[in-house]
Order: C-alpha cells, then sequence, then structure tokens
C-alpha cells in the first residue's frame, strides 16, 4: 500500500504501537481472570466456586472474561495488521499528546489515593481544580467557584437525594465542614 492511498487521519506508528501493546495487555489480563476466576472467588468465601457440576458463581465471571479475551485478541489482530500498512513519518505532536494523557492518568489515580484520606468533597475540589487548569483554563475566578461548588452540588445530590453516602475525609475538622454545609443546604432546600 502505497503513501498515496493513506488516508489523511490515518493513526501514527506511535499509537499503532501503543493500541496493539494496550490491546496484549488486556487480552493478558482478562484470560487470566477467566483462568483464575474460581481462585479469586473461593478466596472471597464462596466454597462452592470449585464445583464443576454445578452452575456456580464462577460460571458468569468467567465466561465474560473469557468473551473479553477474545475480543481483545480480535481487536490485537486487527491493529496489528493495520499497523503493517502504515508508514508514515513520526509527528512530534503525538509524543505531547501521549505525555497529556499520561499526565491526566496520574490526576486521576492521585485523586483515588486522596479519596479515602480527604474525603469526597476536598479529594473532588483538588481534582477538580487541577483539571480544569490542566485543560488551560487560567482564571482564578472560574476556576475557583467550579472547583468549589462541583463537589457539594454532587454530594448534596448523592446524600441528600438518592441517599448514597460519599467517602467522609479522616480528619475530623474536615469532616464536621462537610457536614455543615450539607445541614444548611438541607435546611435551605428540602427544610430539614
Amino acid at each position: 500500500m502505497s503513501a498515496d492511498n493513506e488516508p489523511t487521519n490515518a493513526p501514527s506508528p506511535m499509537m499503532l504501537r501503543l493500541e496493539i501493546c494496550l490491546a496484549a495487555a488486556l487480552m493478558l489480563l482478562a484470560a487470566g481472570l477467566a483462568l483464575f476466576m474460581p481462585y479469586l472467588i473461593a478466596s472471597g468465601g464462596i466454597s462452592a466456586a470449585q464445583d464443576f457440576l454445578r452452575l456456580t458463581p464462577v460460571f458468569f465471571p468467567r465466561l465474560a472474561f473469557t468473551v473479553l479475551a477474545a475480543l481483545c485478541a480480535f481487536y490485537l489482530l486487527n491493529a496489528w495488521r493495520e499497523g503493517r500498512y502504515v508508514r508514515s513519518a513520526e509527528n512530534p505532536d503525538e509524543v505531547v499528546r501521549f505525555q497529556r494523557g499520561v499526565l491526566m492518568i496520574v490526576i486521576v489515580a492521585a485523586y483515588s489515593l486522596l479519596v479515602s484520606a480527604l474525603g469526597y468533597g476536598l479529594s473532588t475540589l483538588l481534582m477538580a481544580a487541577a483539571v480544569i487548569w490542566y485543560l488551560g483554563i487560567r482564571q482564578i475566578w472560574i476556576i475557583a467557584p467550579v472547583a468549589v461548588l462541583m463537589p457539594i452540588v454532587v454530594r448534596f445530590i448523592f446524600e441528600r437525594l438518592l441517599l448514597i453516602s460519599l467517602p467522609r475525609s479522616d480528619y475530623e475538622a474536615i469532616a464536621v465542614v462537610e457536614d455543615a454545609i450539607m445541614k444548611f443546604l438541607s435546611g435551605l432546600f428540602l427544610g430539614k
């Protein structure tokens, strides 16, 4: 296939290599989970997980991960076939886009680690501010209200309207402030 026939929106070689690696990793992970599912479920306290004569709690997770592994294998094969025909030059912007994606993953991972210690409110405030800044908005009068209001509104909707608890901070000073805000909003909007 010549470069003239190659579409202008064809993926770069770097992205195709990354796609192939991710498809292979997902395929191996899904296959491993399908293979070791009886041991995982048995270690969770379900003793019937080792029984092969009847339908047990292992059947559907194992089936789902087996199907996922097969789909990943087909995707890997397709990405590998497509990668053989791409001969375009490396794009220097591709590395910057990849770095931006990795930084976003780091922000989300840090958020998931902070939410258990700082609670939903403060960790979401910090994450929202970081993401807004990362996306290019540098005006503090935009960042501050969105970062402060987003966790308050979401917490109010989940805890007071849907009755779904969100993680509370391990630090009592932070937890007391969040509880006071929720009580104020409940009194204001719900009359409680």
